[in-house]
């Protein structure tokens, strides 16, 4: 290295700092696993970045957590119209099957009679 690297390395501190990790790492008696992970998490106290991106982790989670919330009410809405779709068409069917038998004149006993003459006279 140039004499300029190493003045500017002394002044700026990096000097003194990497020496007190790699001290550190030599005098600890279980060695990590990951030694260049150690360095880099003992180079500075507090690393704002890192803490940003935890919230920000943190904050994802729950999104995404709101997310499936609401795409499940959705599916259980989405299932509960479809089915009362259907209940007020059949409701409707039977409506308009009562409403066209008064206009006849006939009640629904005349009806079910009805029914039973014309399957007597399909035997």
């Amino acid at each position: 290295m140039t004499e300029e690297v190493i003045n500017y390395f002394e002044k700026t501190g990096v000097i003194a700092k990497v020496t007190d990790v790699l001290k550190l790492l030599y005098e600890m008696d279980e060695k990590p696993v990951d030694p260049l992970e150690f360095i880099r998490t003992n180079m500075t106290e507090i690393i704002p970045e890192k803490v940003e991106l935890t919230k920000l982790e943190q904050d994802y989670n729950t999104v995404m957590q709101e997310i499936a919330i609401l795409q499940q009410d959705i599916i259980n809405i989405t299932n509960r119209l479809k089915e009362l779709e259907t209940n007020e068409s059949n409701y409707n069917i039977v409506e308009i099957n009562s409403k066209e038998n008064t206009i006849l004149g006939l009640s629904n006993d005349d009806m079910k009679m009805h029914g039973n003459a014309e399957k007597d006279n399909e035997k």
